[in-house]
């Protein structure tokens, strides 16, 4: 395979493929390219939108899209070459169809993992995304009719791909199968789909599947599929020379050629032309390379040809660190975001970044757990809790699930030892700072005294030396606190039974003090049984008296 893709290669840049025999159509996210004829491209296209089609409606999701465009070069046959198979590339997904036939079924399971990655926020349960992606894999289209429901490989042949199979293949029970499978797809467990699709457990109808399975005899379900007129729907276009270039290069890197061959492929195509396609590509091998200095060079050259209506280039892009250039070239594509987020130094604009990646990519855990971390450093706790249980739902497995949900309770400890920790310590900064006001006042007084006895002060008036607002002193009987928040309400009575309500405007800032001058804290409700307690408090014109300090009394 990889020896045809090079002479694929050396061909266009020797002029062995013609610009004029390439076409162009393209739908929904497809895009195929063809030096087959009209006709071909067309089916190969017709094909891709009647699974696009069919997978999307029987699993309850309509018009199915992808992060990355799928590019399908349909071409004609050599012998010996390997199968299909989707691979990454320089823009988006990339592979090869057999001009006048279809891919097999590991072509179309690979699609129906894409779409299901693509297009749905939670995860089904177990394997039964696999299971699911089998029994679509092996669809079958001729004249416009679908039949689903063909056998895949007999590992693939699960209790579970027997009890759908079974289900969705027999007319009586299709109808209830789709919303079966659309529960599913939407996150619900085996057990509630089952209830709300049939009314029944699961169970009911597993020993059947089980025998069915065991019978070997699969039933098929044929079916119209989306009404279609290829010729109208599907317009034909010359192929651009820019991307006719690169197409070898671009297939070559998708299918895991050695780097320094792709890297050659891009290099013939710049020799031919220069073009922003080839130095992205050339760009992006050098960088897997290690040759950053190279592969910056070779962007800063791309950026320079770009034409912003036609070029894409959002890797490229990326990798210069332009990434708001990045997101407006590949709006559905999370990672200039994370990057973003990487380099910002507060957390509520880190944080702000990761949510636009996580609703972007809603099916990474990792992506999450970055998010609450940052959420939690902004002090957004209860966003933060939000983003540690979406971590968990969306966990690839129940083992993954259980590491997420402890490493959710550590970081939650540390968080709350860490704001008790600080919290004892501005309740000592504070008394400090009233031991050393105290301190300094008594100095003063002292030293007022000392000159007074030595006749220092003679004729002077001696100041107050309390500097705050006036303080007074109660004397009582504490009966109840009224917590709201950091703020409460102390519901007193003096010595004649009087009741008398004071302020707290923030607790944090009361000291507290039990017998033997330690510090205690206040317990909000009925004070059980009342205690006598001396205040010390502001009086405050025309409202209630606001708290400085509480002593609990003998």
């Amino acid at each position: 395979m990889r020896v045809r893709l090079i002479l694929f290669c050396m061909a266009a840049a020797a002029g062995g493929l013609r610009a004029a025999e390439w076409i162009e159509t393209k739908s929904g996210p497809f895009v195929v390219y063809s030096d087959a004829g009209e006709e071909r491209a067309r089916e190969a296209l017709y094909h891709l939108e009647q699974f696009r089609f069919v997978f999307g409606e029987t699993l309850g999701k309509k018009e199915l899209g992808t992060v990355w465009p799928v590019t399908v070069v349909a071409r004609r046959a050599q012998k010996g070459e390997a199968a299909p198979r989707l691979g990454f590339g320089r823009e988006g997904w990339v592979t090869t169809w057999p001009a006048g036939a279809a891919p097999g079924p590991e072509f179309f399971r690979e699609l129906a993992l894409l779409f299901i990655e693509d297009n749905w926020q939670e995860r089904m349960p177990g394997r039964l995304e696999e299971t699911v992606a089998s029994l679509f894999s092996t669809m079958t289209l001729e004249a416009g009719r679908v039949t689903l429901g063909a056998p895949p490989r007999p590992e693939e042949r699960t209790k579970e791909w027997a009890l759908l199979q079974s289900l969705l293949t027999d007319e009586a029970t299709t109808t209830r199968t789709r919303v079966l499978l659309s529960n599913l797809a939407a996150g619900a467990d085996w057990g509630t789909a089952f209830r709300n699709a049939f009314g029944k457990k699961a169970e009911e109808f597993e020993a059947e599947a089980e025998r069915y399975l065991a019978g070997g005899r699969f039933r098929t379900l044929t079916m119209p599929g989306r009404p279609l007129n290829p010729r109208l729907a599907f317009p034909v276009v010359p192929m651009l020379p820019s991307r006719l270039r690169v197409l070898p290069a671009d297939l070559m890197m998708a299918q895991g050629a050695p780097r320094a061959e792709v890297r050659a492929a891009y290099q013939r195509a710049i020799e031919e032309r220069p073009g922003p396609l080839a130095f992205e590509g050339l760009g992006l091998v050098l960088l897997a390379e290690g040759a950053k200095e190279e592969a910056r060079q070779a962007f800063e050259a791309m950026r320079k040809l770009m034409d912003p209506q036609r070029d894409r280039c959002a890797r490229g892009l990326l990798e210069m660190g332009l990434y708001e250039e990045a997101a407006q070239k590949n709006p559905r594509w999370a990672e200039p975001y994370v990057r973003a987020a990487a380099r910002e130094a507060g957390p509520v604009r880190r944080a702000y970044l990761l949510k636009k990646a996580a609703e972007l990519k809603p099916r990474d855990p990792e992506l999450w757990q970055q998010l609450a971390k940052a959420q939690t450093e902004a002090k957004q706790y209860a966003e933060a809790e939000k983003s540690w249980r979406a971590a968990e739902r969306v966990a690839r497995s129940e083992e993954e699930r259980e590491r997420i949900a402890r490493a959710r309770e550590e970081f939650e400890q540390a968080r709350f030892e860490a704001e008790a920790a600080e919290r004892a310590r501005r309740r000592k900064e504070e008394q400090d700072e009233l031991e050393r006001l105290k301190r300094e006042a008594l100095e003063r007084i002292r030293e007022a005294e000392k000159k007074a006895s030595q006749g220092g002060l003679e004729g002077k008036k001696i100041e107050p030396w309390w500097e705050g607002p006036p303080t007074q002193t109660f004397t009582g009987t504490l009966e109840s606190v009224q917590c709201q928040g950091q703020r409460a309400r102390l519901v007193l009575r003096d010595a004649a039974g009087k009741a008398v309500t004071m302020a707290v405007a923030d607790a944090g800032k009361v000291v507290v003090l039990g017998a033997g001058q330690q510090q205690v804290q206040l317990s909000c409700g009925v004070q059980k049984p009342p205690r006598r307690v001396k205040v010390e408090y502001t009086a405050k014109a025309g409202g209630a008296a606001e708290v400085l300090s509480v002593e609990f009394l003998p």
